[in-house]
């Protein structure tokens, strides 16, 4: 019987046996060709898929970017309308008395300037003067002018007067703002005051001053806003380099008294653009006149650089063929003739981020990245499919339905232990396992958000103080499942209230993170300190900026209330000024104080000012989300849209408030998307019968 079955076993293979397995080998190697299109295919979508992660990226970088030069540009602005705010004080409170006049500030003693307009020194022809011989150049800047001194107006020592008045802003505008080169006030007197002190012979005013495009944009003749401007670029020498001018003109009343200015550095902020190191592209900085402020390759020593270039000398040619700047997308990738664009506006400045991008460059990197993953895998598909060619259909075909009900397991997320099988198996059923696992892990991280969303929000405050003499309430809404703003109110010794609203730069987990941080900080150092607002915020700034590798900051706008009298002590550190609602409907904005954004630098000062409410006044502290708010033409809700909200109606209670400005913002919006947190925290003040009832007055205290 044995040798039969050897006999029949040793017998030629039927010609449907031979067929039976051409066919086989037909379907092998049409399965092996399959595999390789789809792995080809697979290799195509991922890395396109890469392909948009990583323009993602690269777009989040360009925001973090874009958002470090708003700050800058945004603080610029600030400063100068406080030098404006000074200037108009000035004139409504101080009277021409000849040669000495005494200025009154807000919460400070009279200051009178006869002395320093003493020490005004003629020059040898008597035709010009200066202030070279002041004691202490330091204190303030130096003042040049010309014609000489005998015979002048009550008007003209008015209007120096003035000029001297804004030393105290010069001064921080030096301390607080690093790309801040020089301030300057020049007047119609003819004459010109410059900080920091420089001496004459360096620097001494002349006619010639009144035609540069800094002056004439100030003029009535030009512009009868009275707005804010940002004039064309120009050299300043070669200790300073191209410097752009932002200025405001100044009037006494009705009368143009001169153009108050500050020079940004463009050195300043082309070391800015390089830190940002970008493996691909190349970022740049372009001005309303066309002209590229930043380069990484045309300013690689902006001190030397004596003009700048123009758009079309940076700008690849064809991306704007037929186009505008301004017709590219704002802050979205645009893929234009082979170039991903992306153009990030600004609000403060006319100006422009933009990052250029070769698509081929973008190809190259991620083909050489991802090419020998590919070619390792069809080598080892290759490998495979002369294994399962040689070996018989019984180690073929029991692995293979195997994995179908591996696979089969394993997509009812059911994990199921990989069975008895050839080795050359085994990889696959481990990858199948691998695929699904991560997919459950995914699942997970997406809970995981969701509990974190949840974790932020009950660190909030969840009720809100109504008291007989004060109400305070306080909504957040989050552009995306975890926010970066966040709000806090909490007692303090005294009866006083603290309250908090801040704004973190970025978005995501690490804004949310570095918001509850902050938050715990500013609580425990104010339950502990005790101090003044401003110490409160120094040492809050000092413990952030000593771990803060992810170079985060937070905008920050603290105040310490006090129920009993009305007076509400406030830092505001580099936060949007909040609304002052009066008892009759009037509006009015806070003064700021100065200072940068919480995280930003180690150990600098903070200034806290001071006023009094009256009975039924209303403060409403919001985040840039208010104001920011896009609309379906890209127009910003922007600050002035506030007061109309509570135009001679002033809101009955906190709640009332709060709603009146969110659904504005909504009403402004419309159907837009909601890109921002929009928080507001409102605060009312309504003493007990018989309580003193307070002036509205601000008091600062800077530091130096």
């Amino acid at each position: 019987m044995n040798f039969e079955k050897q006999m029949n076993a040793e017998k030629p293979t039927p010609p449907a046996s031979i067929n039976f397995f051409r066919n086989y080998n037909r379907l092998v190697g049409a399965t092996y060709a399959a595999i390789v299109v789809l792995t080809l295919g697979f290799f195509l979508h991922q890395i396109t898929q890469k392909r948009a992660e990583e323009i993602e990226t690269i777009q989040g970088h360009v925001d973090r970017h874009g958002q470090l030069i708003e700050f800058i540009l945004r603080s610029s602005v600030d400063y100068l309308e406080a030098m404006r705010i000074t200037a108009q004080s000035f004139y409504a409170s101080a009277a021409p008395t000849g040669a000495t006049v005494t200025i009154a500030r807000p919460g400070d003693q009279a200051s009178d300037h006869s002395r320093l307009i003493g020490m005004l020194t003629p020059g040898a022809d008597k035709s010009s003067f200066d202030l070279d011989k002041i004691a202490e150049p330091d204190a303030t800047g130096n003042l040049t002018g010309l014609g000489a001194l005998e015979g002048r107006s009550p008007q003209f020592y008015r209007d120096v007067a003035m000029a001297l008045s804004l030393d105290q802003d010069f001064q921080a505008v030096s301390l607080n703002l690093p790309n801040a080169v020089m301030s300057r006030f020049v007047g119609v007197e003819r004459f010109s005051i410059v900080f920091p002190w420089v001496e004459s012979e360096k620097s001494r005013f002349s006619v010639r001053d009144y035609e540069t495009p800094t002056w004439r944009l100030g003029t009535p003749e030009h512009d009868r806003t009275r707005h804010k401007y940002w004039a064309p670029v120009y050299y300043g020498g070669k200790d300073k380099g191209l410097l752009a001018p932002l200025g405001v003109p100044v009037y006494d009343s009705a009368s143009f008294r001169g153009v108050v200015s500050i020079d940004t550095s463009l050195d300043y902020l082309n070391r800015i653009n390089g830190d940002f190191g970008y493996r691909l592209g190349v970022p740049f900085l372009v001005d309303a006149n066309r002209q590229v402020l930043a380069h990484p390759t045309h300013y690689a020593d902006a001190l030397v650089v004596q003009d700048t270039p123009p758009l079309a000398a940076v700008m690849p040619a064809g991306i704007l063929d037929n186009r505008r700047l301004e017709d590219i997308p704002a802050r979205v990738p645009t893929e234009v003739n082979g170039y991903v664009v992306i153009r990030y506006p600004f609000i403060s400045a006319p100006w422009n981020l933009v990052y250029v991008l070769p698509q081929n460059e973008l190809w190259k990197k991620l083909i050489f990245e991802r090419g020998p993953v590919m070619l390792a895998v069809i080598l080892g598909l290759t490998l495979l499919m002369v294994v399962t060619y040689v070996v018989t259909s019984r180690e073929f075909i029991a692995p293979a339905g195997k994995l179908v009900q591996h696979i089969a397991a394993e997509s009812q997320f059911q994990p199921a232990p990989i069975p008895m099988v050839p080795s050359a198996w085994a990889p696959w059923f481990e990858s199948i396992s691998k695929a699904f696992r991560e997919s459950l892990e995914l699942v997970g991280i997406r809970q995981e958000l969701d509990l974190a969303a949840s974790v932020q929000h009950s660190i909030l405050p969840r009720t809100w103080p109504q008291q007989k003499n004060f109400g305070l309430w306080g909504s957040m809404r989050s552009a995306k499942e975890i926010g970066g703003d966040f709000y806090d109110h909490f007692p303090l010794a005294g009866g006083r209230i603290g309250i908090v609203v801040a704004d973190v730069s970025g978005k995501g987990v690490p804004a949310a993170l570095f918001g509850m941080v902050s938050k715990t900080l500013i609580r425990a150092t104010a339950s502990r300190g005790g101090g003044e607002p401003s110490e409160t915020i120094e040492a809050a700034n000092h413990i952030l900026c000593e771990d803060n590798d992810a170079c985060l900051f937070v905008t920050t706008f603290y105040a310490v209330f006090d129920p009993g009298d009305g007076t509400f002590s406030y830092v505001n550190a580099g936060h949007p000024p909040p609304l002052l609602i009066h008892c009759d409907g009037t509006c009015e904005f806070i003064p700021p104080t100065g200072g940068l954004a919480l995280g930003m630098a180690e150990d600098i000062p903070f200034s806290h000012a001071s006023i009094v409410l009256r009975p039924d006044d209303c403060v409403v502290i919001y985040t840039d989300g208010v104001t920011e708010a896009f609309n379906e033409k890209g127009e910003e809700f922007t600050p002035e849209r506030l007061p109309p909200v509570f135009a001679n109606n002033r809101p009955k209670n906190v709640n009332e408030a709060v709603e009146r400005i969110v659904r504005a913002v909504d009403a402004h919006a419309g159907g837009t998307p909601q890109s921002d947190d929009i928080t507001c925290v409102a605060l009312q003040y309504h003493p007990a019968i018989g309580a003193s009832t307070g002036v509205f007055q601000v008091s600062a205290v800077m530091k130096p």
